[in-house]
């Protein structure tokens, strides 16, 4: 395609905008309107031959179909049609022209403020739940194909255009050599697999959002097969380890979007957007997370509070309850309590501070205090013989410390297994 050429009759080709992988986007002028519009020429597709006629008679279909999306935040289809003849023939897609930039331009300039991460996230689900409901997957979310308007809305290109170019979509499963739907490093398992289906929007959505918040990917790979490999088999790393100053909330949320399994993801893009719209995204905020399996959003931050701060608080005051206490009026006087008291207080302390942010220095003091409060117990259990404690009652207390270990253990465990270290 050349400056000048002028597509159906009709429009007349000015500026070329980009370039990828699937053809090229220009700035033209529809001369039957008089209006300036986005012209995306699929190179892809062009060609002769029967394999190539059919896959530019499925395209079409297919873009006919995404024509109908009507929503703010997609970029809307005007006109669709093919150019040249024989060996050159070449279709193409006419679509409004949006001023602004894309998400991958804003990236070059590093990472983004969580509130616009927020927004602009929300009003790309909400893209995608209007397409959801219309049966029709995006399949290629990426930075490139989102684009940001000077009045600070985004707008979602090339609805369905994966699909349409996909060769393998045929009944005969025409395939090329290197050709994969989607981009590999936002693309979901079941997607690499060949199986997409509408989490898979998700899912790249949550490599986007991590990309927005940290300026990297969620996974670094020299080439296509390292990426599907990593979506594959590999757990990704919560945004907070991997850049400071990112609200805790958001690692449950990108977590949660980059689960291997579509079904513990969140139930859709509605429920996603409405997640984004968490009114509090300050550092020590929640962000409603999805209980998936039962198909609705919840308030998982809300579980997760209670995990770090409920139970070790009902241990505590367990602590309380079952200490010896008539018997340390007449052994070691009341500092052994406190020292005991001290000891159970520092272990859940450092329990309810486990995150997957946490550094190996508050890691390492749990265990010391948990040691402690073990050598603690058998301290008092070598005063039994002595008839200094009565057994019941450091059974009961050493009842309490072990469910206190097994509390900052399965802490430490499930805060290390959210986190891979960064590359």
């Amino acid at each position: 395609m050349t400056e000048g050429q002028l597509l159906g009759g009709r429009y007349r080709l000015e500026r070329l905008l980009g370039e990828g992988g699937m053809g090229q986007v220009w700035q033209a002028r529809d001369e039957a309107l008089a209006r300036p519009v986005a012209v995306k020429v699929i190179s892809l597709l062009a060609g002769g031959g029967t394999r190539g006629d059919e896959a530019r008679a499925r395209f079409l279909r297919e873009a006919r179909i995404t024509a109908g999306l009507q929503h703010a935040n997609i970029v809307t289809v005007h006109d669709l049609g093919e150019s040249g003849e024989g060996e050159n023939r070449v279709p193409f897609l006419v679509m409004e022209l949006v001023r602004g930039e894309g998400l991958d331009a804003v990236l070059r300039r590093g990472a983004v403020a969580p509130a616009l991460v927020a927004q602009w996230s929300a009003e790309i689900c909400d893209a995608l739940a209007a397409a959801h409901e219309a049966g029709i997957m995006h399949r290629d979310i990426k930075p490139s194909n989102v684009l940001v308007t000077p009045s600070g809305s985004v707008k979602v290109l090339d609805f369905g255009v994966a699909r349409a170019a996909d060769p393998s979509a045929t009944g005969d499963r025409l395939t090329r050599t290197g050709f994969i739907v989607g981009t590999p490093p936002y693309m979901a398992p079941e997607q690499a697999r060949g199986f997409p289906e509408p989490a898979s929007d998700l899912y790249a959505v949550g490599c986007l959002i991590f990309e927005l918040l940290t300026g990297r990917l969620p996974f670094q790979a020299p080439d296509t097969v390292g990426y599907l490999t990593a979506h594959l088999t590999e757990e990704p790393p919560a945004p907070g380890s991997v850049a400071a100053g990112i609200p805790a909330a958001w690692d449950d949320l990108v977590l949660t979007l980059l689960r291997k399994e579509p079904a513990r993801r969140y139930p859709d893009a509605g429920a996603l957007a409405r997640a984004l719209r968490h009114p509090d995204l300050t550092p020590g905020s929640t962000i409603p997370a999805t209980t998936a399996e039962a198909g609705r959003t919840s308030t998982a931050p809300t579980g997760e509070a209670v995990k770090r701060f409920g139970l070790p608080a009902v241990l505590l005051v367990a602590t309380l309850i079952a200490f010896p206490d008539p018997a340390w009026l007449t052994y070691a006087g009341s500092g052994f309590r406190y020292i005991s008291l001290t000891l159970m207080a520092a272990l859940l302390g450092c329990a309810s501070a486990l995150t997957p942010r946490a550094g190996n220095l508050l890691r390492t003091t749990g265990y010391v205090t948990a040691l402690l409060n073990a050598a603690n117990v058998w301290f008092l259990v070598l005063g039994i013989d002595a008839g200094r404690w009565t057994n019941d009652s450091v059974w009961a207390y050493g009842t309490v410390v072990a469910l206190a270990l097994a509390t900052y253990a399965h802490r430490d465990v499930t805060t290390r297994r959210a986190v891979t270290v960064a590359s």
